[in-house]
């Protein structure tokens, strides 16, 4: 599948109007969603999903055509990889929640590559992408392949859709005191598994040190082979740039911003650490 999309910086205080302007132009209320988004980064030496032994079986037709397509892209190049759940916060959240056995909780698998180079409309991003919906045991499917869990996030997610374009205004949080992601000396492993229970909402800690939401417009392709349909895909978001002209300030982003490589390390070569701590001994 094939991914387009426009992006905008909304400001907190301007949240509300924001969502009526979308809620208008969609003809619908929005659709809120809180998500527990996982990462866990790929070898250094990329090996695909080769280890499907923890993946439900049978697997349905168009499962298995998403495990081969991205075992086949995992297999040229090592990423970041994304799991993620759906919580609610007054129920999997805070002091009264109870342990959450994710490998029991269906989820998402999302790989995203590399944006394309940019285009003469570089105001939109654009990128291939893999999701597998409803699956279990992802924990587990991580795990069997050397995927390294690296840290976790919770996603509130606001989603207005107008045909076949989604509208989704995003603002992720930080799960653990701000002191505990930042590097201190020796202090340089990561978590070797999830938190068992999820902190109080209010007890989050925005990423954005300005608390701003993201905006994105979204178009996809399934089939990305096929040029016609992607120029039509970037004509529809270019369309809607223009009537959102004036409310909206649609941004060109840095394709790196969104590079989710891991970097590769050749056979008999050691591998370097990825952040260098200066002045430390």
């Amino acid at each position: 599948m094939y991914e387009l999309f426009l992006t905008a910086l909304v400001e907190d205080a301007d949240f509300q109007a924001a969502c009526a302007v979308l809620s208008g132009f969609c003809a619908m209320p929005p659709w809120e969603t809180v998500n527990r988004v996982l990462y866990f980064q790929g070898p250094p030496r990329p090996a695909g999903i080769s280890n499907q032994s923890s993946i439900d079986k049978p697997m349905r037709k168009d499962v298995a055509f998403l495990y081969k397509e991205l075992h086949q892209n995992l297999s040229r190049q090592s990423f970041v990889l994304q799991t993620r759940y759906e919580v609610l916060k007054d129920r999997d959240m805070g002091p009264s929640s109870t342990s959450q056995d994710l490998d029991a909780m269906s989820g998402i698998l999302r790989w995203a590559d590399f944006p394309d180079p940019p285009t003469a409309r570089p105001v939109l991003t654009q990128r291939k992408i893999v999701e597998l919906w409803e699956q279990k045991r992802l924990l587990s499917v991580m795990r069997d392949n050397n995927y390294l869990f690296k840290t976790e996030t919770i996603e509130e997610l606001y989603r207005f859709f107008r045909d076949d374009i989604e509208f989704r205004l995003s603002r992720s949080y930080l799960v653990k005191p701000i002191n505990d992601y930042t590097p201190l000396g020796s202090a340089q492993h990561h978590p070797a598994e999830p938190l068992h229970t999820l902190p109080a909402w209010e007890g989050l800690t925005p990423m954005d040190g300005q608390n701003r939401w993201i905006l994105q417009i979204k178009a996809h392709v399934l089939q990305d082979n096929k040029p016609d349909e992607i120029r039509k895909a970037q004509d529809q978001l270019m369309a809607i740039r223009s009537e959102l002209d004036g409310v909206f300030d649609f941004k060109t982003i840095d394709r790196k911003v969104h590079d989710t490589r891991v970097a590769m390390q050749q056979q008999g070569i050691q591998a370097l650490p990825q952040r260098v701590m200066l002045g430390k001994t």
